[in-house]
């Protein structure tokens, strides 16, 4: 039996798996079960005759993040002599979940038609559980991987992935000469790399006042609207034909500015109460072509030109997460040879893309000098309500796996 053989007859490990992973509520934030799906997650790699590590991050690291809950990372190995070796990456946290689901409850995962239902099926314990099903598929059938194999299950990479994958690669705990991380592009797309981020939280410091006499007061939320209105005017300029960039699929694409993901207003507000403070969060995602640093200071430039004629108030603005862009060539030895692979297993031309969100990619490329790509199960409605991928991703995704492992670069 060959492992592609072996991957098919034994899809229902892989949805169990799958099923198992998702039932743990791994939310960030706060970071809940970590603890539980790290240990799981070492047992599975145990019981493949994978050597197994668990690395808890530091209280002091923990403290100065502001965190309290503890933050843990697996790494396992699949060592081979006389071979380059290759990290596999995948972020086990999930964003929280709401909303009135199919399957009743996001965490209680539930196969509909051909679909796997859940919070994390798609991003990105799906991957996960094809990963593992590609690893068990070599063992079991008596094939050593063509390169060694490393895997890293890493902590809060939907809130940055400092104490994830960051802390891995800064403590040099990965051992490897090329990564792939398990999200980024999916079907018969190889991904090269992801946008940047920045995300700031704008803070209006306003006065309260009873809202009998609003004229004692200096109104918060009032301001926070006229400055969110006074931004979406210089929002349009991000649209100019000169911020174009052209990513490697050939499609083109321009900065984002997403404002109030996040909003609300102070401890004391009461109907009839002058609101004191409000804050709103901004999400700028930054193309290849521009750098964290300069976006940051034309959006600062940009709210403090907004908020100058404002009187009254005290506006403060916080940079909560910034990450480069982060996207290479496909001309190198380690996106060819994925490529291949997914060609042989998806019967069709392989092709090369950027993802429009981002990545732990760069940590391993950036601060870890290795060259990476991303791949992983293509879910649907990811971060939303009704989460799910399917059954047969899941299957093609750990063939992918498989192909590559045994081929080799």
């Amino acid at each position: 039996m060959d492992v592609h053989e072996y991957i098919e007859q034994h899809q229902g490990r892989l949805v169990r798996d799958l099923q198992a992973m998702v039932c743990l509520p791994t939310v960030n934030p706060p970071g809940i079960d970590y603890r539980k799906m790290v240990d799981w997650l070492a047992r599975r790699c145990a019981g493949l005759g994978l050597e197994v590590a668990v690395h808890q991050v530091p209280q002091e690291a923990l403290r100065r993040a502001g965190l309290e809950l503890p933050r843990y990372n697996a790494v396992a190995r699949w060592p081979v002599r006389a071979a380059p070796a290759v990290h596999f990456n995948a972020h086990y946290d999930v964003v929280p979940a709401a909303g009135k689901w199919r399957c009743g409850s996001p965490f209680a995962p539930e196969v509909r038609g051909g679909w796997l239902y859940g919070r994390g099926s798609g991003d990105m314990k799906g991957s996960i559980a094809a990963l593992l099903m590609g690893l068990e598929a070599l063992r079991r059938t008596g094939r050593e991987p063509a390169f060694g194999v490393e895997c890293s299950f890493t902590a809060d990479e939907e809130t940055g992935g400092e104490l994830g994958a960051g802390y891995l690669v800064r403590q040099g705990l990965v051992k490897a000469d090329y990564a792939v991380v398990c999200e980024g592009a999916s079907g018969n797309r190889v991904g090269l790399g992801h946008n940047g981020v920045l995300w700031l939280e704008v803070e209006i410091e306003g006065k309260a006042a009873h809202a009998s006499s609003p004229e004692q007061g200096h109104n918060a939320f009032e301001t926070m609207a006229e400055l969110v209105w006074r931004l979406r005017a210089w929002k349009k300029g991000l649209q100019a034909p000169a911020r174009r960039w052209r990513d490697p699929n050939g499609q083109e694409r321009w900065p984002t500015l997403n404002i109030g993901g996040v909003f609300g207003g102070g401890t004391g507000d009461k109907v009839n109460t002058v609101p004191a403070r409000a804050a709103f969060s901004i999400d700028r995602r930054v193309l290849p072509s521009e750098t964290v640093t300069r976006a940051e200071e034309e959006l600062r430039g940009a709210l403090e030109k907004a908020a100058a004629p404002l009187r009254g108030v005290r506006v403060r603005v916080h940079t909560r997460l910034r990450l480069d862009p982060c996207v290479g060539e496909g001309t190198g030895t380690l996106p060819q040879a994925f490529a291949r692979a997914v060609q042989r297993v998806r019967r069709q031309a392989s092709a090369f893309s950027a993802t429009r969100g981002f990545t732990d990619l760069h940590y391993f490329v950036a601060e870890g000098g290795l060259p990476g790509i991303g791949y992983g199960v293509k879910g649907e409605q990811a971060h939303g309500v009704d989460e799910r991928v399917g059954v047969r991703e899941l299957v093609q995704t750990a063939r992918v796996y498989a192909e590559f492992m045994q081929r080799g670069l």
